[in-house]
C-alpha cells in the first residue's frame, strides 16, 4: 500500500453538528469542511446529517441538514452549486450564474458531472460521498478552487489528474496546487473483484493492490495520490485523511458497510474574497 503524508485535520463541533477541516485549506482562509454524520434530523438508515438529496431521504430533512451545515460554516445555502455525480470524469467551471443549482432540488443539480472548478468568490462548491474520495483543490496565486468526486471508476480514469489539467488551462501552476483527499474507504476494507483489479493502471498495481489469500484490496486514496504526483503535484502539497469511512461508521456514512442504503457526507469549499 502507498505510504503518504497524512492531512493535518481536526473535527470541529459547531452549531450542533460536526465536520472535518484541513490545515492546508484553513491556512489559506478558505471556507471548507467535510461533514460527519452527527447532528442532523434524518431518521435511520440516513441518521443523522444526511446531505444527499438523491438517496431516498425526505428532501425536507436534507434541506434542513444542509441549512445547519451552511450556518456552521458561514456560507449562504443559495450560493451552493452541486452536481449529479455519475462516477465519470466530466469537469465544469462554474461561477455566479450557476449559484443555487442543486442546493434545494436534486433535479436542478448539474447533470453528469463529477468535478467543479471556480475562480470566483462566494461560489460554494459541494460534492457528496459515502466511501468514494472527495478531492479538494486550491491554487493560491490564480485563486482557483476545485472539488471532485472519485470512486474506483473515477480513480482509474485519472479524475485527480484531469482536475489538475483543467486548472492549468485557467492559468494555475501545478507546482502551486494544493490537494486534500478527504476520508474514504481504506485499503484495510476495500475488497475488490477482477473488474477493478484489471482496470487499475498496470504501473500502479504493485503499490495499490494487496492480495490476501484469494482476495484483492485496493488502496483507493493511494491510487489517487500516485496519479496526482504523476500529474506534477508536489508531495509536500498533497494531503490524505487518516480516516477510513468503512472502519468508522460512528463518524461517517459507508455505502459498503451499510449494504447500499445510507446517507451521504458532503464536501464544501468556497473563497470569501
Amino acid at each position: 500500500m502507498v505510504k503518504t503524508g497524512k492531512a493535518a485535520e481536526k473535527i470541529v463541533a459547531m452549531g450542533g453538528i460536526r465536520f472535518l477541516q484541513f490545515a492546508a485549506l484553513s491556512a489559506a482562509g478558505l471556507v471548507h469542511g467535510f461533514s460527519l454524520r452527527q447532528g442532523g434530523i434524518s431518521p435511520p438508515p440516513y441518521d443523522e446529517l444526511n446531505l444527499g438529496l438523491h438517496v431516498g431521504d425526505d428532501p425536507n430533512y436534507v434541506r434542513e441538514n444542509r441549512r445547519r451545515l451552511a450556518a456552521a460554516l458561514g456560507y449562504a445555502p443559495e450560493n451552493v452549486i452541486t452536481c449529479q455525480q455519475v462516477h465519470g470524469t466530466v469537469i465544469r467551471r462554474v461561477g455566479a450564474k450557476e449559484r443555487g443549482l442543486g442546493h434545494a432540488n436534486y433535479r436542478d443539480a448539474l447533470p453528469a458531472t463529477d468535478g467543479l472548478l471556480t475562480l470566483e468568490p462566494h461560489v460554494v462548491l459541494m460534492a457528496h460521498a459515502a466511501d468514494c474520495t472527495l478531492l479538494f483543490f486550491y491554487e493560491p496565486n490564480v485563486r482557483c478552487i476545485g472539488l471532485a468526486h472519485a470512486g474506483w471508476r473515477g480513480a482509474v480514469a485519472g479524475m485527480g489528474a484531469r482536475m489538475v489539467e483543467a486548472m492549468c488551462q485557467y492559468g494555475c501552476q501545478r507546482e502551486n496546487i494544493r490537494v486534500v483527499l478527504a476520508p474514504s474507504i481504506g485499503p484495510c476494507c476495500y475488497r475488490v473483484g477482477d473488474e477493478v483489479v484489471e482496470a487499475v493502471p498496470e504501473r500502479f498495481r504493485r503499490q495499490v493492490l494487496k492480495q490476501v489469500e484469494h482476495a484483492f484490496y485496493l488502496d483507493l486514496p493511494g491510487l489517487q495520490f500516485l496519479e496526482l504526483l504523476e500529474a506534477g503535484i508536489k508531495e509536500s502539497n498533497l494531503f490524505r485523511s487518516r480516516f477510513c469511512t468503512h472502519c468508522r461508521t460512528d463518524l461517517f456514512y459507508s455505502y459498503r458497510a451499510a449494504g447500499g442504503l445510507t446517507g451521504r457526507m458532503a464536501g464544501i469549499i468556497s473563497m470569501r474574497w
